[in-house]
């Protein structure tokens, strides 16, 4: 979709929601702006509200080398709001003056000045009228300067006038970049690097070492639009204060609702090599929270390591929620529209946080390939023992009834001992879509490996036909692979320690292909099913390397409503399915179980009402 350029001098409102536009959907979409659109001045100033209602405290009105913002008494909002006008600079400063020209009461209206890695260069408190001109000197600035101004709270009936920032005049640097032999800028400090995310087709190397990330002014703490950018951060620890992700409160914001510490939002961005911790292990302000956020077309990320930490209630997985109330989570890496053509490649998640570590939600045409997420699990009788702390403070029940992620519960919602719990949820998850008319597109997933988290392998709610290949998933407690409509697995391997290890649950669910070799899945807990398989027209063939890893118990079934299926609704179907079990284990077919072949090694029977119908089983 094409969208034709704004003039240079906008009118209020669309001026400020056509800025949010391009903040959310990055440089491509300003970039087809640019062919249609008329030939007019492009101005340099990106306006942001900090939440969509500003939009009703504030007016702005950019131009070519100034920018006006007008407010007006009488709004009911009783939180503090604040606008931030971004000045895009053409190369690095080292000194810079404007003019600032106030009228009525916004003349009080607390104004900041900061750079491109959140330093703030000058502040005006609102206590007295702003000086007329500010001059600011011994500045080492490339990239961006951003103003912000606030209307503070249980004041904005008083605030009334407009602010004007005008007749901007620069001192260029005479500070000369490092550039390598194969051409990157090398840069030795963060603020440095986070100078050039705008600067189309930078190449920036930051040198090895250890960094802290503790200064934001957006949720998105580093936003990279640069298109053609390429990113070498090969030995390079950065440590992630976790306060940042409260800062800036819970409620609607721009350019999103959520917190990410890297916003990959240009096009074809290339970004190597670095490894995050958090520290500081606060929650969030909220749920959604992630360490990289991909929305650009064509952006490969590769060899990044995270850890993740910074979530609550920590040590009970999903029992007391998956959202809302209490649960703060911490993802690891998403990819959401209006993404396409994205690669994760050679990247390993660390989950000590409840969250998923690779999802993709409305991305089209995404590959994962060589990664790994692991998570840690948890006995449910290790928490029964405890005399203090969340899960005691609730008498041990969670607001679930019978089940709740891979796990059997009392009927009132209590907590069961022998029970196996993952503390974080899927390793890697694609969700249905990212919005109406925004669903996620087939995804392949090549060469992973996910170790205990809740599901392994998610491609059932994708309403793509997504591919898996050469993947493994080892000790997850609510499925190994989760398939849908369409999905292929091949050559690739699971356990069923503590959950089934192919899991085709949606009765509605057609044409799976799966082929997966079983692997050692003694020693195991809570767990009765090898596989679990309802809807039509699939093919699934289960293997094993040595029928010992293959426990006495565990159960094939068709048309069930155990396992994962537990929370599908209607009646279990399965049809015209042809399994190959090279296993041991016995196939169970249910009631809904019809038309189906069946190739087993393992005894065939029939459970529920009726028994199964006019299946064939063949030697």
């Amino acid at each position: 979709m094409r969208h034709p350029r704004p003039p240079a001098l906008l009118r209020p409102r669309v001026g400020l929601f056509l800025a949010l536009a391009v903040a959310l959907f990055g440089s491509a979409i300003a970039a087809d702006a640019k062919k249609k659109g008329p030939a007019t001045p492009e101005s340099r100033w990106t306006v942001r509200p900090d939440r969509p209602t500003t939009a009703e405290a504030f007016t702005v009105t950019p131009g070519a080398d100034a920018c006006e913002v007008s407010t007006r008494g009488g709004s009911d909002d009783a939180e503090e709001s604040f606008v931030s006008l971004q000045y895009r600079l053409e190369r690095p400063i080292s000194g810079l003056s404007f003019t600032l020209t106030t009228t009525g009461s916004a003349a009080r209206m607390p104004i900041a000045l900061y750079d491109a890695a959140a330093n703030e260069l000058w502040r005006h408190d609102g206590k007295a009228p702003p000086p007329a001109t500010v001059r600011l000197d011994q500045l080492h600035v490339r990239g961006q300067l951003v103003f912000r101004i606030r209307r503070p709270a249980d004041k904005s009936a008083a605030a009334s006038g407009t602010v004007r920032i005008a007749s901007l005049a620069f001192t260029a640097s005479d500070r000369v970049p490092v550039i390598a032999a194969d051409g990157f800028t090398v840069v030795d400090t963060l603020d440095e690097l986070r100078g050039y995310v705008h600067q189309p087709a930078a190449k920036v190397r930051l040198k090895p070492g250890t960094y802290t990330l503790d200064r934001a002014l957006f949720r998105h703490f580093i936003e990279i639009t640069a298109r053609d950018s390429q990113w070498d951060l090969r030995g390079v620890t950065l440590r992630i204060d976790t306060k940042l992700f409260r800062q800036f409160g819970t409620g609607p914001a721009s350019p999103g609702p959520f917190y990410c510490v890297f916003a990959l939002n240009g096009p074809r961005i290339r970004f190597e090599g670095l490894k995050t911790e958090n520290v500081g292990d606060l929650p969030g302000a909220q749920s959604r929270n992630k360490i990289f956020n991909i929305t650009g077309q064509g952006v490969v990320l590769r060899n990044v390591e995270i850890t993740t930490a910074g979530s609550s209630p920590w040590g009970y997985g999903s029992l007391f929620g998956i959202s809302g109330g209490d649960v703060r989570k911490m993802n690891g890496i998403r990819v959401g529209w209006p993404a396409r053509d994205v690669a994760i490649v050679g990247c390993k998640v660390h989950m000590r946080a409840m969250g998923h570590g690779i999802f993709v939600q409305g991305a089209q045409n995404t590959l994962i390939q060589d990664c790994q997420v692991d998570g840690l699990l948890r006995p449910t009788s290790e928490i029964l023992a405890e005399k203090s702390g969340y899960a005691f403070d609730r008498k041990f029940t969670t607001r679930a009834r019978n089940y709740s992620e891979g796990v059997t519960l009392g009927a009132d919602g209590a907590i069961l001992p022998d029970e196996m719990i993952a503390l974080s949820e899927d390793g890697i998850r694609l969700y249905d879509q990212a919005g109406p008319d925004r669903p996620t597109g087939p995804t392949k997933i090549i060469g992973c490996t996910v170790t205990r988290m809740r599901r392994g392998i998610c491609t059932g709610l994708g309403p793509g036909a997504d591919v898996v290949l050469n993947s493994v998933v080892r000790e997850c407690v609510a499925a190994g692979f989760n398939l849908g409509s369409g999905d292929v697995v091949r050559n690739s391997r699971a356990d069923a320690k503590y959950a089934e290890a192919v899991a085709v649950p949606y009765f509605k669910a057609e044409s799976v292909e799966a082929d997966v070799e079983i692997l050692d899945s003694r020693d195991g807990l809570a767990n009765p099913l090898l596989a679990i398989v309802n809807g039509t027209r699939h093919r699934v063939t289960l293997r094993t390397a040595d029928p010992d890893f293959v426990p006495a118990g565990l159960t094939i079934e068709l048309a069930t409503r155990r396992g994962y299926a537990a929370t599908q609704r209607g009646e279990p179907v399965a049809t015209g399915i042809t399994l190959v079990n090279e296993t041991p284990a016995p196939v169970l077919l249910r009631a809904g179980a019809a038309d189906n072949t069946l190739h087993s090694r393992g005894r065939v029977t029939t459970g529920g009402r009726g028994g199964a119908k006019k299946n064939t089983r063949t030697p």
